[in-house]
């Protein structure tokens, strides 16, 4: 499948037929030529001659960006899959790869050899530079285990819609993940039934971690949360103030993130937490 056109803005004049003829189709859908050539010179006041709309949908069939049945036209699918998963390998690419003195929240950070210190200014902005870390070395390899042991597991409270898109993805290049939560609150419980509906291992535990740990391909990853925005993050859980809980993870806090590429080491945590489900 061919993706070389631009995608139209939604809330603007189209710049060419292509992009009335998908703009078009994005709210209105199936249209034969005839519907689309007289709805585009309605809402835009396009100026495009019929021949010119039936030379672009037959191009843009021809690169499966539309499909037809019966005569009529819309958008393939298929090919909004191809354009989010473009974008989304291009958007982690470009993050993962910025020096990490740049990065938002950053306060600090060391680095020799193996091994990478840093430290962020709060919950969020750890999280987003792990999520972007993992994912850009992740799609780029196939079948690993990938581990995680949590106190507190509340990501999918936010991020439920990129979360199911992020491991579907991964899920299909054969990753197997592994997922431990101490925490056993209502909030939590929707999180594990949420990983599971995905096909993910999520377990309950009555440990509690020093630390949360991020085990995948040669990486050894703790996460170090200060106690007591750990008992804040815990207690907004425990009494479901999910709007409050944002205030917590954005709140300033010293959180270590410490790297450690060791494959031996990775493999051996792996095979501890794996044998624990």
């Amino acid at each position: 499948m061919v993706m070389n056109i631009l995608i139209p803005e939604m809330e603007s004049k189209p710049s060419n037929t292509k992009d009335a003829v998908i703009s078009i189709l994005t709210t209105d859908w199936p249209l034969s030529l005839r519907q689309m050539f007289y709805k585009i010179r309605k809402k835009y006041n396009y100026s495009s001659s019929y021949q010119a709309v039936y030379k672009a949908v037959k191009e843009l069939k021809e690169k499966e960006v539309l499909i037809e049945k019966d005569k009529k036209y819309m958008i393939n699918i298929n090919w909004v899959k191809e354009v989010q998963s473009f974008t989304d390998i291009v958007e982690t690419n470009y993050y993962a790869k910025e020096k990490a003195h740049n990065l938002s929240g950053l306060s600090e950070s060391k680095q020799k050899e193996d091994l990478i210190i840093l430290n962020f200014e709060s919950i969020f902005d750890a999280e987003k530079y792990l999520y972007y870390f993992m994912k850009y070395h992740l799609v780029k390899s196939s079948r690993d285990k990938v581990c995680y042991c949590t106190n507190i597991e509340w990501r999918p409270i936010f991020y439920l819609r990129s979360e199911y898109n992020y491991y579907t993805r991964l899920i299909k290049k054969g990753h197997k993940f592994y997922f431990l939560c101490s925490g056993r609150t209502e909030q939590e419980d929707f999180c594990g039934k949420f990983y599971k509906s995905l096909g993910i291992n999520f377990k309950s535990t009555n440990e509690n971690f020093s630390n949360d740990t991020l085990l995948f391909g040669d990486f050894c990853i703790n996460i170090f949360i200060p106690e007591d925005t750990k008992i804040k993050l815990r207690k907004f859980m425990e009494k479901k103030e999910v709007g409050l809980l944002k205030d917590v993870l954005n709140s300033k806090s010293s959180v270590k993130v410490i790297i450690n590429k060791d494959k031996s080491l990775a493999e051996e945590l792996k095979k501890q937490i794996i044998r624990k489900f």
